[in-house]
């Protein structure tokens, strides 16, 4: 070790040993004719010393802070990447309980942790700009950005510009409007925080008014009308939510306006829940039309005005029109213009969301990685490299395979292909060699009938929810990727390359189902869990509570929401306007 390095050493541990020693103090050393260190800030404002002759770090640029970028941080440990964050949010939201939150069940900030707790204490340098992404430039490998406030003078907001060697986009998506008249004008939605504080405050506003002694019935009528668009986990949710809110709570303080309120589910599909089990659809349809929730299916929005909602019958074709107070949309989600001015840089002008291989890079891209709701997964299918994996297995070109011939690359293929194995489960085959034959028959197989025997394989193909569990599972996998990079790149552990030689860095990325919930309101819950075990009742709501409360990303958010859960059984929701 040099004198400089040695100085660097002491000099790294009197900061340590001494924090309070001046951060701004910035040490140059002159070896063998030129500068021998460099000076790099670090999160937390201190300075930090390197030999000139280190490695130079990776920079690593994270777009979000939301579930799979925040699960990637939490699990990138090599200390080998200098992380740059870029988000116009300076926290992480717990999503899944969003919809309590709008009805003061949990309060906002119990379901929030800030980023910079979640990434303090890594090994390596990790900044965090608040602010949004405009523009990615592939060629010069920087993002281009936008302060998320406006200046206090009164300036436009601040840009820069942010250099990267891996691009992690997990930018999330914005709710989707369908392109309807009026939606984003006049609806409410619930993708942040903010969206549900604005519901919560509207709800309470509605109440007020048509508790004024001038309104006539008509509009109290109307403004105690909730609207809720979109019979999917979250509008089911709201729509509980909101009516336990009204039924538990309102109602003892307005006793006057019981009559005139109203909760109104519209849902263009035939029935709500529709990705859950048959049993929990219609258990939740009942549920709600017990409950007195106007439950409305088949039934399209095309306009929402200030005061009315018109909708289409796909039965009839008739249009009706709904007046409202409150409108909450919840109807899927669509892409963001930035990832959109992105997918046509590199081609993909004909695509949802951000096409990615099953290593989440995204395709035509070498450097830079999607995962969460801005992306899907482009699973290759079987009978695109049908006539290559032929050909791997057979290795002495006869034409024609056994079953034995398949033995050194059927772990690869499994791997390669999930829809295989799951092609295999629904027919209840134990393994491969039920779909090709014994080895001991000695059936001999060519590359026309290996086509037949698997051409009903890629029916089984499909597309992974939007879900914080999905987006969570990819931030994990992508980390431990970066996290075992120089190992794998010297012992690759993934299935052999069938279209080229040597086998993939990584196994390929694959999602584990752990099942789902349905909050129904009046403790009653539905789950639908790994193995189609449905549970409905008082007793899956307890289940809900422990596998949420143990999500949550800390300790001091875990005390809070079950703190929030505690007041409410005790005391009730607030009903402050804050």
């Amino acid at each position: 070790m040099n004198a400089g390095s040695r100085f660097f050493q002491r000099a790294s541990e009197a900061f340590r040993r001494y924090p309070f020693l001046p951060k701004a103090l910035v040490i140059v050393t002159i070896s063998g004719g030129g500068l021998a260190a460099s000076t790099q800030t670090n999160l937390l404002g201190t300075t930090a010393y390197a030999d000139a002759g280190e490695v130079k770090r990776k920079k690593v640029v994270v777009l979000g802070t939301g579930w799979a970028g925040m699960s990637f941080l939490k699990t990138l440990k090599d200390p080998s990447y200098d992380v740059q964050i870029v988000s116009p949010r300076n926290f992480f939201v717990f999503t899944p309980l969003l919809p309590s939150v709008t009805v003061g069940t949990v309060e906002a900030r119990s379901v929030v942790e800030p980023i910079r707790k979640i990434v303090r204490g890594k090994k390596f340098d990790v900044q965090f700009k608040e602010a949004e992404c405009y523009k990615i430039d592939t060629e010069k490998k920087k993002v281009f950005c936008r302060s998320s406030q406006e200046s206090s003078m009164g300036r436009s907001a601040e840009e820069f510009s942010v250099d990267y060697d891996y691009l992690v986009i997990a930018m999330g998506a914005r709710s989707n409007t369908f392109n309807t008249p009026g939606v984003v004008e006049h609806a409410h939605f619930l993708k942040e925080i903010e969206d549900a504080k604005k519901i919560r405050r509207n709800v309470i506003d509605c109440f007020e008014r048509a508790n004024l002694p001038s309104v006539p019935e008509e509009e109290k009528k109307r403004l105690l009308n909730f609207v809720v668009v979109g019979g999917g986990p979250a509008g089911v949710e709201f729509a509980a939510e909101l009516h336990d809110l009204v039924t538990e709570d309102l109602f003892k303080l307005y006793p006057h306006l019981k009559e005139y309120v109203k909760i109104t589910l519209l849902e263009a599909g035939g029935h709500i829940l529709n990705m859950f089990d048959k049993r929990i659809t219609a258990f939740a349809e009942e549920k709600f039309r017990r409950d007195g929730i106007n439950l409305k299916t088949g039934s399209m929005v095309v306009k929402v005005s200030d005061r009315e909602i018109t909708t289409k019958e796909f039965s009839t074709g008739k249009t009706a029109s709904i007046p409202y107070g409150m409108v909450v949309w919840s109807t899927g989600i669509g892409t963001r213009p930035v990832v959109t001015d992105f997918m046509k840089q590199i081609g993909q002008t004909n695509r949802r969301v951000l096409a990615t291989d099953e290593w989440l890079r995204v395709e035509g891209c070498t450097d830079i990685y999607a995962l969460g709701d801005c992306a899907t997964i482009n699973q290759r299918t079987v009978m695109e490299d049908i006539a290559a994996i032929f050909s791997k297995a057979d290795k002495n070109k006869s034409g024609t395979l056994k079953m034995g011939d398949f033995k050194e690359v059927i772990n690869d293929i499994s791997e390669r292909y999930p829809q295989i194995e799951i092609y295999l489960k629904k027919n209840k085959m134990k393994g491969f060699a039920d779909l090709l034959g014994s080895e001991e028959d000695g059936t001999e197989i060519n590359i026309d009938k290996f086509k037949t025997l698997l051409s009903e394989v890629d029916l089984q193909m499909k597309t992974l929810p939007a879900t914080a569990q999905v987006a969570a599972q990819q931030g994990a996998y992508l980390a431990d990727c970066f996290n075992r990079m120089e190992i794998c790149e010297q012992s690759p552990e993934g299935p052999i390359r069938f279209r080229g030689t040597g086998q993939h860095r990584f196994r390929p990325f694959r999602y584990k189902h752990f099942g789902q919930f349905a909050p129904l309101g009046g403790e009653q819950t539905a789950a639908q869990l790994p193995g189609d075990w449905v549970s409905i009742g008082q007793s899956t709501q307890w289940l809900w509570y422990s596998v949420y409360a143990s999500k949550l990303v800390s300790w001091r958010t875990r005390i809070s929401v079950v703190t929030d859960w505690v007041r409410r059984f005790t005391f009730g929701r607030d009903s402050s306007r804050i």
